[in-house]
């Protein structure tokens, strides 16, 4: 593991995120190889996660800088008691940067994950802000969550088009009316092709770009939200 002191736009916090996520591939798919060997054929439940939440996504890092400007008037309005909380759900939260950012600026926020080990590093990065921080193993695909949320955000969620449907399905459950989705992608084609396909199921998207010291083209931010019509 490796700890750094990260700064997003006037956010400040301790950071701590694995140090070579290629080692935990390699360790992954060993534990896999050795399993089928005694037990056999995998059954759908027990299939090979890659561990992308190992990765430090640079989309997360755009999504934390984004929101350390828009967050900031709700934050001084909550702090006068003019604005309950922002409700925010961190899906597919790997390690917790992006969720981490909107909890220091004072919101409450669930950490979603598939993989346990991932929710355990995002309570970790979020631990000073635990008292308004839940954790939750979640499956988009089939598992629903027992409230709705003002704002979704998700770090490099876009890529594989097959799960777009399953997304869309649970962003129609869990967002809010007034609601804002907050998706951050790297500008892969995939993340063109989803600009269409989700203006095409009655949403509005916007985009704008931000700036990364880790990589030299900027990071795309969707914002989704429901359709007026």
């Amino acid at each position: 593991m490796a700890t750094e002191d990260v700064d997003l736009a006037g956010v400040r916090f301790l950071f701590t995120r694995v140090s070579d996520p290629d080692k935990v591939l390699d360790e992954m798919a060993a534990e896999a190889d050795l399993r089928d060997r005694f037990d056999g054929k995998r059954t759908d439940d027990e299939q090979l996660h890659l561990p992308y939440w190992a990765e430090l996504w640079d989309s997360a890092r755009g999504i934390g800088i984004h929101l350390a400007g828009a967050m900031k008037n709700f934050e001084t309005a909550s702090r006068m008691g003019q604005a309950r909380r922002l409700r925010v759900l961190d899906l597919g939260c790997g390690m917790g940067m992006a969720g981490t950012v909107a909890a220091a600026l004072g919101a409450d926020v669930v950490f979603a994950d598939l993989e346990p080990p991932a929710l355990l590093f995002a309570q970790l990065n979020s631990l000073p802000w635990r008292k308004r921080v839940r954790a939750r193993r979640l499956n988009w695909q089939r598992d629903s969550l027992d409230r709705r949320f003002d704002l979704i955000i998700g770090a490099d969620i876009l890529y594989e088009r097959a799960q777009w449907p399953f997304l869309e399905t649970f962003w129609r459950r869990h967002l809010a009316e007034e609601g804002q989705i907050l998706l951050g992608e790297p500008g892969r084609q995939t993340g063109d092709l989803f600009i269409e396909w989700i203006v095409a199921r009655g949403w509005m998207i916007g985009t704008t770009e931000i700036a990364v010291t880790t990589r030299p083209r900027p990071i795309r931010i969707f914002t989704v939200s429901k359709s007026n019509c």
